[in-house]
């Protein structure tokens, strides 16, 4: 495939926004070859940012519907474009690297030789990518993060003022469809050959048009309201932090993820404050005269942000504490609680407006640094 091709498609990617930008680099022009054929390229290039319909796409590209529709189609059924109707019509839309193309390679829980190529290879851009990326543009601080963390509902005490995006509950009972599929980054280390928990499988989940699109093609299945919060009930007791896109309004996806294999916990960890990266806008607090100091939530916290000295009740770390409610949820003396942060601010309502946000702190930070 032509490099100029490439680096148009690399652009195209970039302007749906998303946490991994499609940088052009060699690796990245090995994944897209991986990922599109020529024509399927071209296509790709010239899709808006916005949903489209076959007939609009056949327009922009004048050529006849009949040819752009297998190649679409074949794209959507890779999961590189997703798909939803609208008064009847079908729209396509070209995802973002990341959320979007990374996460439907990986759902479906294949085991082939190109399943197993597309993770080295997806794995391999990832890790050029992240260094790229911290060469050229400064990373803020307080940038506002593209997920957030949402608390184990139960932990939260009664009383409380509680907002409508802590409450996982409240997406479910609301949702019309949703559909559940393997841990993509659980099943992307299976194939790269790494040791992998025994959390399981299946518990990634996509709401909406997004449930309906996965199922559709075969990249998750579409599952009950009771199905979806008996795998939360199971996720929870085997200590796993609900995250999603860092939006209110509703819920797109929603990731149950572990510490041995979720990428965006892992690079949390490594922060000095994991904070600034997702959070529930919750802190843990540790009762003193509860605390047995048996340190099940020292062994349990996925950012290591509990320590326990000798004869002393648990110490919770207010910067590295995300608030997913892990602790609180499997302390057995019941010390630990979960109250809201003084200094939390609400998401973003959408995507847009998350994009926008982020944009304008990395604007800033680049302004700074002259």
């Amino acid at each position: 495939m032509e490099k100029s091709l490439l680096k148009e498609l690399c652009d195209n990617l970039n302007v749906r926004g998303g946490s991994l930008p499609a940088m052009q680099i060699p690796e990245m022009f090995e994944l897209l070859e991986e990922l599109f054929t020529e024509e399927e390229a071209r296509v790709a290039c010239n899709m808006p940012p916005t949903a489209a319909s076959l007939q609009d796409l056949a327009k922009t590209l004048s050529r006849p519907e009949e040819e752009i529709y297998p190649l679409v189609e074949s794209m959507a059924d890779k999961g590189v474009v997703a798909t939803r109707k609208k008064d009847g019509v079908m729209l396509y839309k070209l995802l973002a690297v990341v959320p979007g193309i990374f996460e439907f390679q990986f759902m479906r829980g294949g085991d082939s030789d190109k399943d197993r190529r597309l993770a080295r290879l997806l794995r391999a851009y990832a890790d050029a990518a992240e260094t790229e990326v911290r060469k050229v543009i400064p990373i803020p601080d307080d940038v506002t993060p593209f997920m957030r963390v949402i608390p184990v509902e139960r932990t939260i005490q009664a009383g409380q003022r509680v907002f409508t995006y802590d409450q996982l509950s409240s997406y479910i009972e609301s949702a019309d469809a949703i559909s559940v599929g393997h841990c993509y980054c659980h099943h992307e280390d299976y194939l790269l050959d790494k040791e992998t928990c025994d959390a399981p499988e299946y518990r990634c989940m996509s709401f909406g048009p997004g449930a309906l699109y996965t199922s559709e093609r075969g990249i998750a299945r579409l599952i009950s309201k009771e199905e979806a919060f008996d795998i939360l009930k199971v996720c929870e007791e085997k200590g796993l932090v609900h995250m999603s896109s860092n939006t209110s309004k509703y819920l797109e996806f929603l990731c149950n993820c572990c510490s041995c294999h979720c990428g965006t916990l892992n690079k949390l960890n490594k922060l000095g404050k994991p904070i600034w990266g997702a959070s529930s806008g919750y802190l843990a607090e540790v009762n003193d005269e509860a605390c047995e100091q048996c340190e099940t939530c020292v062994e349990m916290c996925p950012m290591e942000a509990i320590s326990m000295a000798a004869e002393e009740a648990a110490n919770i770390d207010q910067n590295r504490c995300i608030g997913c409610g892990v602790c609180a949820t499997h302390c057995p003396s019941e010390a630990i609680v979960m109250n809201p942060r003084e200094d939390a601010s609400p998401p973003p309502e959408t995507p847009k407006h998350l994009r926008k946000a982020v944009m304008a702190d990395f604007e800033l930070a680049m302004a700074e640094k002259g």
